[in-house]
Parts: C-alpha cells; structure tokens; sequence
C-alpha cells in the first residue's frame, strides 16, 4: 500500500510543526532551508494509518491516500474475521469499538 503524506506546497508556510510531529520515531519530513518548506524525505517511513502530521497542521497542507483503500485493502488481505474486524475499528473514523470484560461488543 502506497501510504505516504503528500505536502501542497501552495498552502506549506514552513512552521515546521510537521517535521516535529514525526520526528520521535519515523522521521518521514525534512526541512528544505532554500525554499523554508517541510519535505518528504522518507515515505516509506510512515506508518499506514497514520495521519498526526495532517491533522497538527494547521495550514491543511498534509494530505494521505484516502482511507477507504486500507480499509478494501484489509479485507482483501486479512482472511481471519477477528484479525479484520480488529484492523477496521482502529481503521474507524469514530475511533476504536470499546468493548466490555468478555471481550464482546456493548449492544
């Protein structure tokens, strides 16, 4: 899956906000000091799912693959139900299912 985030450089003002956001563990952006924008330095460094940097930026400069591909994706991948249904809750707009000490969903 090609998920990577794609900067509009029309909309980049060059906080850096980006860079700093995902530089801890994946270290996807880099800062061009000539044209004072973020770059993509290493896409395949960024998680799938993963979408921090484009909502920290305040400038919707950041955009991503949309999510309804990982989601096609996972169900053609994953043949275990559990597995799947797992994967497409934390995939979920609304965020994760909370389910109850048995490990069922709440009605």
């Amino acid at each position: 899956m090609d998920w990577h985030p794609t900067i509009d450089e029309s909309r980049c003002v060059g906080c850096g906000l980006c860079v700093v956001i995902c530089s801890e563990k994946r270290n996807v952006f880099g800062f061009d000091l000539k044209n004072r924008k973020a770059v993509v330095i290493s896409p395949n460094n960024c998680m799938v799912g993963c979408d921090n940097c484009r909502v920290a930026c305040l400038w919707n400069a950041i955009s991503f693959p949309d999510p309804s591909q990982i989601r096609e994706l996972v169900k053609s991948l994953v043949s275990d139900g559990a597995i799947r249904e797992e994967l497409e809750e934390k995939l979920a707009s609304s965020g994760p299912v909370i389910r109850t000490g048995g490990g069922a969903r709440p009605m």
